[in-house]
């Protein structure tokens, strides 16, 4: 395992567990904006750490590396950043993550916001919405980081791909 990329991985972790701990501890995470969309940041923030670990590996190399090698320290990163992320996001659900949601469905932003735009619902239908949705949120924190885990999959894993090939660089001929 390359110790740049394992370093990388760690970065990322580092600084995505410190985003998600602003967003608890300064009551942000109960706010519509990121109470949906913060995980999908962090998600993309693994993006960056691809390419700054490929570039400085195939710097080291004198100015090559080949697209293996390249996948190999993404899927390090990757490997990295979601094992620790995980344990982490399972920590925050079983500490806060029912309360957070009870928090965000019982506000007047989920409110006005969201239930108040919906034409077919109607008022009466509000307390009955809200508790549903209190009750999804109310799921194991298995399944709450399980779902957390296949969307970094899914732009980890694809990102690697892309990342790793377009900056690959063979050596030149001679």
């Amino acid at each position: 395992m390359n110790k740049k990329a394992l370093f990388y991985g760690l970065l990322y972790s580092a600084l995505v567990i410190a985003f998600k701990l602003w967003l608890v501890l300064s009551g942000r995470s109960v706010e519509r904006f990121y109470f949906h969309f913060a995980h999908f940041l962090t998600v993309l923030f693994i993006l960056p750490f691809y390419v700054i670990c490929i570039l400085s590996v195939r710097r080291d190399l004198g100015g090559w590396i080949g697209g293996r090698d390249a996948m190999k320290l993404a899927l390090t990163i990757f490997a990295v950043g979601a094992v620790t992320t995980s344990i982490y996001n399972y920590f925050e659900f079983t500490q806060n993550g029912k309360d957070l949601a009870i928090a965000y469905y019982n506000s007047e932003d989920y409110l006005n916001n969201y239930l108040r735009t919906l034409k077919t619902v109607k008022p009466e239908e509000y307390p009955k919405l809200i508790a549903e949705q209190i009750e999804v949120a109310k799921t194991s924190a298995f399944k709450a980081t399980t779902g957390k885990l296949f969307s970094l999959m899914l732009i980890g894993i694809s990102g690697s791909v892309i990342v790793a090939s377009i900056l690959r660089r063979k050596p030149a001929a001679v």
